[in-house]
């Protein structure tokens, strides 16, 4: 039986937390927004910005996967123990980025309107 600290409980929470995120990005997207105000807040949203969310989002997915499969008992030479390290780096990296640079996208998109 694994032992679950507070680190795997946050990732669990983050786990389910990615899922719902994109589920709603995916409701607000497909439903018809009947309502002008509803319309307008999501009219000033680009591709671009909608893009990265989607890819912060499943990049969490990925890193609280290879996370939970760390916990497996493997051999430490193993190629797949090594795969799955590397796996939880790129996608830790890959997840901060992606929100690091959804401010950096929304100040250039204003700045080239203005």
């Amino acid at each position: 039986m694994v032992e679950l600290n507070w680190h795997d409980y946050v990732v669990i929470l983050s786990f389910v937390a990615s899922i719902a995120g994109l589920l709603l990005l995916g409701d607000i997207r497909n439903s018809v927004l009947t309502d002008d105000s509803v319309r307008d807040s999501f009219a000033d949203r680009t591709l671009s910005e909608e893009i990265l969310i989607k890819m912060s989002f499943t990049y969490s997915i990925v890193y609280c996967i290879s996370v939970f499969a760390l916990k497996l008992h493997l051999p430490e030479e193993s190629w797949l123990l090594h795969s799955l390290k590397l796996t939880t780096v790129l996608s830790y990296l890959l997840t901060a980025s992606s929100i690091l640079s959804l401010p950096l996208q929304r100040m250039a998109v204003r700045r080239v309107e203005e």
